[in-house]
């Protein structure tokens, strides 16, 4: 027993030390042996090359390819947020839509044609026409029409900021669609109303009143034109002819108010035997279609 702490402390020194030097090269041979199942292969050189594996870059998984991916053309963007509003009646319009049968000019005023309702056109500013009030120069998109500016009435149309080219062709059409069909029905409303008015016995008197007084309006501002251009003498006699003229005009308006009287009476009474707007199949079924495609125009559909 006197030697025993001897031998014990002599073991643990030279265990530690074998330990020490023998690690660093068992220690991959045994981790080869547990991962493959087998020593690794000894190198050429004096020692065991040991080799770090790199540590891969994460890259995240590429989406299926059978899954389309939307371009952003096709992206159905809101009106509002592209940028596309009803214009104001100060503001210059970018495009707009006929909304009912309309009358179109060429730049210098000459009377050209009519067109429909639905009718897409980009606008290139407006002008100001004496007895046609504000005009709007317009480049109609449509098939058959010259590459040409024209002029229509601003009351004529629905007028938008913007280009219709930031919205999808779809909702552009359906836009045409609601308008044409704002065209139909007022063109129908126009057309009943005037089939019940031929029934009235007063409607001819009525209607050759009224065109006698707008006849009598137009003389009186021509004169005052051609006055405002003269002085002296000649001046006084244009201002003696307008006095007349307007003294007969408050005759021709009291004979039109009148007849106008008459025929409204007429109607009152007869109104059970009138077609009513309202009540028509065809007005019916468009104004449906209407209210089924302004769901898709927000904004845009009046």
């Amino acid at each position: 027993m006197k030697f025993f702490w001897m031998i014990f402390f002599v073991t643990f020194v030279v265990g530690s030390v074998v330990i020490y030097m023998v690690a660093p090269v068992a220690g991959p041979w045994m981790m080869a042996c547990f991962r493959k199942g087998g020593p690794p292969p000894e190198d050429a050189g004096d020692g065991i090359e040991t080799k770090v594996a790199p540590i891969e870059s994460f890259v995240p998984p590429a989406p299926p390819a059978d899954v389309p991916q939307k371009p952003p053309e096709d992206e159905d963007t809101p009106p509002a947020l592209a940028g596309v509003f009803p214009t104001k009646s100060n503001e210059q319009p970018g495009w707009g839509v006929t909304s009912r049968r309309v009358s179109y000019y060429t730049l210098n005023g000459t009377y050209v044609g009519t067109l429909d309702g639905g009718i897409l056109f980009d606008c290139e500013g407006t002008i100001t026409s004496e007895g046609k009030g504000t005009m709007v120069k317009c480049r109609f998109l449509h098939a058959g029409m010259p590459d040409d500016l024209f002029l229509i009435g601003r009351k004529n149309a629905q007028f938008f900021t913007s280009t219709h080219r930031k919205l999808l062709k779809a909702k552009i059409q359906a836009l045409k669609d609601y308008y044409a069909l704002s065209a139909n029905i007022e063109a129908r409303k126009a057309e009943l109303l005037e089939s019940g008015a031929q029934r009235n016995p007063y409607f001819a008197e009525a209607r050759a009143a009224y065109e006698a007084f707008q006849k009598s309006v137009q003389n009186a501002k021509q004169l005052e034109q051609m006055r405002d251009k003269l002085t002296d003498a000649k001046r006084m006699e244009l201002e003696d002819q307008l006095r007349e003229l307007k003294l007969k005009e408050v005759e021709v308006k009291k004979t039109m108010d009148e007849a106008n009287e008459k025929f409204a009476a007429w109607k009152k009474a007869h109104a059970a035997e009138l077609p009513q707007p309202e009540d028509d199949a065809n007005i019916q079924e468009w104004t449906r279609e209407k209210r089924r495609l302004a769901a898709a125009l927000p904004g845009l559909a009046f």
